[in-house]
């Protein structure tokens, strides 16, 4: 399944994409209040350092010689060259009296005004004395202010970048156990077949899903009466016509019995022979109803081999001469299955395989135990391939592999209507296995029962 299939993931993903633009938005406007504070908090340190350098330098100036050259205060044990202010004190007619270590030699400004002025690595505040004779200017460089802005940013940046795949993880657990009801209800959904169209329970379900789930219900009710009037119809319909049938075909055979017109004779013969088709048609159609209604499942698992050799024995004895039934049965091989549903299934299985295959040679009944102990059925006849177009098809109802040969295109259908419900896997196969013409049915029944 792709990642944005689901909706938890969907839905994680525009929370996350929305904290994350509003979070980047949210930096970006602190970003710049807090650029805007701090440089004001650091302009007010500038001015105040300036002001209380003011007594102190004219106490250290007073009566000084003028034409002395600029002092450089000595750098102490306690001086670094990362100190965040430097200044300089300079005279009416701006020459350097005095600056503090690090400061450049030169000028920091060309003109001696009261205020702030920007230069072009430092941020500078000039004070002058009451007498404006001296001027004190402090300064602080820009990378210094960047700096500090950076690790300020960076402060509240870092822990929003590693909260966010925390908060997405917190959001997917949360979305994960408030969606677990969607779950439910898509398993119990999913529970939902043919044979099984009991109402969902509305119990513990949000009304949202409550409201889903009831409109399930109402169509599952709605199916529910459609597939059982056509499952009575097709009952009723069939049974109907079996009494009728019977008895138009024993009037065909007597008949047949007593006419000695030739052509009376042939025209009842094919009389019969329509009937006899018209039998066997009802009674697929009681099976199919049968099968429809949906299959007694066995409480336990059931040894194969007694139901296979009942029905191959049955085809003995009731069919043609020509069918010819080669049985293949390993001991022990258990499946649960009803013995009815199997019987059912193996009859339609190999009434197929004589009808459409090769009558010349015998039909295969196999039965084998898989690796995973699940139970296989085979049922081989040769005669021409199928094709695969063809093959597709042959379970949908009234389907048939060749149009030559006459049939109700029902057996299969049954067969895999049945499977179904067993919760067996049915798979057609043309060639058969290992052959280069031929037609294979396989049936895995699993080794657990079905839900």
């Amino acid at each position: 399944m792709k990642v944005f299939d689901s909706l938890a993931a969907r839905l994680v993903f525009a929370l996350l994409a929305a904290t994350v633009a509003v979070a980047v938005i949210a930096a970006a406007a602190g970003s710049i209040t807090m650029h805007r504070e701090i440089n004001e908090t650091m302009d007010a340190a500038l001015r105040e350092s300036a002001r209380r350098l003011v007594p102190l330098v004219v106490d250290d100036l007073y009566g000084r010689d003028p034409s002395q050259t600029t002092r450089t205060l000595a750098v102490t044990d306690f001086d670094d060259d990362s100190d965040p202010l430097i200044y300089q004190v300079r005279s009416e007619r701006g020459d350097i009296l005095l600056r503090s270590h690090g400061a450049p030699a030169a000028p920091l400004t060309e003109t001696l005004e009261q205020g702030f002025q920007d230069g072009s690595d430092w941020r500078i505040y000039t004070e002058p004395t009451i007498s404006g004779a001296i001027f004190i200017q402090v300064a602080e460089s820009h990378a210094r202010r960047n700096e500090e802005i950076l690790e300020a940013a960076t402060g509240f940046l870092v822990p929003l970048a590693l909260l966010t795949p925390l908060g997405a993880l917190a959001a997917w657990l949360l979305l994960r156990w408030f969606l677990r009801p969607v779950n439910v209800l898509h398993q119990e959904i999913g529970d939902r077949h043919g044979s099984n169209l009991e109402p969902i329970g509305l119990d513990g379900l949000p009304s949202e899903l409550a409201a889903i789930a009831d409109s399930v219900n109402g169509l599952m009710r709605r199916l529910n009466l459609a597939l059982a009037a056509e499952k009575e119809f097709t009952a009723n319909a069939a049974h109907e016509l079996r009494t009728p049938v019977a008895g138009a075909l024993a009037q065909a055979e007597r008949l047949i019995a007593e006419t000695s017109d030739r052509g009376a004779k042939l025209r009842a013969r094919k009389i019969g022979a329509a009937l006899a088709n018209l039998s066997r048609l009802s009674e697929k159609l009681l099976q199919l109803a049968r099968a429809d209604a949906g299959v007694v499942l066995s409480s336990d698992r059931i040894d194969l081999a007694p139901v296979v050799l009942a029905v191959v024995d049955e085809f003995r004895s009731h069919q043609d001469s020509q069918a010819d039934i080669h049985v293949e049965v390993a001991d022990a091989v258990r499946a649960a299955v009803n013995q009815d549903a199997l019987a059912i299934m193996l009859r339609n299985l190999i009434e197929n395989a004589l009808h459409y295959g090769d009558r010349a040679k015998p039909v295969i009944v196999r039965i084998e135990s898989l690796p995973n102990h699940d139970a296989r059925l085979r049922v081989i006849n040769e005669g021409p391939a199928v094709p695969a177009e063809t093959l597709v098809g042959l379970t949908t109802r009234f389907q048939r592999g060749s149009a030559a040969v006459p049939g109700s295109g029902l057996g299969l259908a049954i067969v895999s209507r049945i499977a179904s419900q067993l919760d067996a896997k049915i798979m057609l196969k043309s060639p058969a296995t290992g052959c280069a013409d031929g037609f294979e049915a396989i049936i895995d029944f699993p080794t657990s029962l079905p839900r």
